[in-house]
């Protein structure tokens, strides 16, 4: 065996770390309305752990950055052309606006028919629908109903920057190979943090009218600019980086295949994901910004360069892209995206208009918590799968130049023989 295809290893192990950032998400959002003091020390233990979900968030960009990058690094390596920046633009678009646009119009028509009073609001639903909502604090949540969408914004800034920096890579030189680009990704890597750095020197907000206590502008006053898209685009790069060493390791073939039946890339990820459990418990009683790289969130860099690991191994492994990727992490990695827009705007609901106490450590009884939630996850499941199929499919199988409903391969068989 010469070479290990693409499509042998199906980038193993993708699907196992995108359910885990998602289900990491939204037990951080769940765990927040158990009242802490209330319950047992080890369950306190537990919720402490549950609350750290959020860094599932750095996953997401991690995972962007790996598996949108990929083609870039096949191309490169292979000394092939730059590849079509429409068919990218437009598979981005396909993936991202439908489910996106049709979450961000349900929360409008709640507010404009629960006359919720906004502040900014025209401001917000500009840039909410222009993906430019994360470059200022009173538009860095596009809509009060649904906080995750923040995130959306900085994806986007990712996905349009990132082509980017792989344009310039494949100009740099005609002579191409994977230590150049490696040590191009790397400064490239420094040189976010530089800007970065600068960002938090010249766009830090001030003092006034800054914390959770003066509602979600507030809070989003007192993330950034440690939540800032120059900083995020820091997590995408370490995804692009365990790509490039990814593909180079698939044209290794015999070496990469003797370190895989030795269980090398078994050790390695099961490793990996161990630290990165390790640091999450470590971190319970800490601060937000207590262990991290300029005061990034989610535990930046170390937490993304362990999944990352975790990411280039993976394919190779024997043994645990298998277990990452059983039936229903697939499943849930396949409806992400719907779970990500949907599932806070229905906790939220919840809040204010179902349960009194169903607030920010508001509920005591544990049990009481646990029926509530998994009854926001049957409702999130259900919500997402409809997104997925219904919603974002379509324009997924149409930026391929499929047609937006496909049968499936039996039926098409059974019509044809017919």
């Amino acid at each position: 065996m010469s070479k290990i295809q693409l499509g042998r290893t199906r980038l193993a192990g993708a699907d196992g770390i995108r359910a885990i950032a998602c289900l990491s998400v939204i037990l951080h959002h769940l765990s927040q309305k158990l009242a802490m003091p209330a319950q047992k020390p080890w369950l306190q233990e537990v919720q402490s752990v549950l609350l750290l979900g959020n860094s599932g968030v750095s996953l997401f960009f991690l995972l962007s950055g790996f598996l949108l990058s990929f083609p870039f690094w096949s191309a490169y390596l292979e000394n092939k052309p730059y590849p079509s920046i429409r068919t990218y633009a437009v598979r981005r678009a396909a993936r991202i606006m439908p489910g996106f646009y049709v979450s961000f119009l349900v929360c409008l028509l709640l507010v404009w028919r629960l006359d919720i009073p906004t502040e900014f609001l025209w401001r917000r639903i500009l840039t909410g629908f222009t993906f430019t909502s994360g470059f200022h604090y009173t538009t860095f949540f596009p809509s009060d109903l649904n906080g995750p969408f923040w995130s959306i914004s900085f994806e986007v800034f990712s996905y349009l920057l990132m082509p980017v920096f792989m344009a310039v890579l494949f100009v740099l030189g005609k002579r191409r190979s994977f230590g150049k680009a490696i040590l191009f990704w790397v400064a490239a890597f420094g040189l976010v943090l530089a800007i970065n750095s600068l960002v938090h020197q010249w766009f830090t907000p001030s003092g006034q009218g800054r914390g959770w206590d003066y509602g979600q502008i507030g809070g989003a006053k007192y993330w950034m600019p440690n939540y800032n898209p120059v900083g995020f685009f820091g997590h995408f790069a370490i995804g692009i980086l365990a790509a490039g060493i990814t593909t180079a390791f698939m044209q290794l073939g015999a070496k990469v295949e003797r370190l895989r039946k030795l269980g090398v890339f078994d050790a390695a990820g099961a490793a990996a994901l161990g630290l990165a459990g390790l640091l999450i418990w470590r971190m319970r009683h800490q601060g937000e910004f207590d262990f991290s790289l300029q005061h990034q969130p989610y535990y930046f860099p170390a937490y993304a360069i362990l999944f990352g690991i975790v990411l280039l191994s993976a394919p190779f492994s024997v043994i645990v892209g298998r277990l990452l990727d059983n039936r229903f992490f697939r499943f849930t990695a396949k409806i992400s995206f719907g779970l990500y827009i949907w599932h806070y705007l229905f906790i939220t609901l919840i809040e204010k208009y179902g349960i009194a106490d169903y607030h920010y450590s508001g509920i005591r009884d544990v049990w009481r918590w646990l029926g509530i939630s998994v009854t926001v996850l049957g409702i999130s499941y259900a919500a997402a799968a409809v997104s997925y199929y219904v919603i974002e499919r379509p324009f997924i199988h149409w930026s391929k130049g499929m047609p937006f409903f496909r049968r499936k391969h039996k039926e098409a068989s059974s019509v044809s023989a017919a």
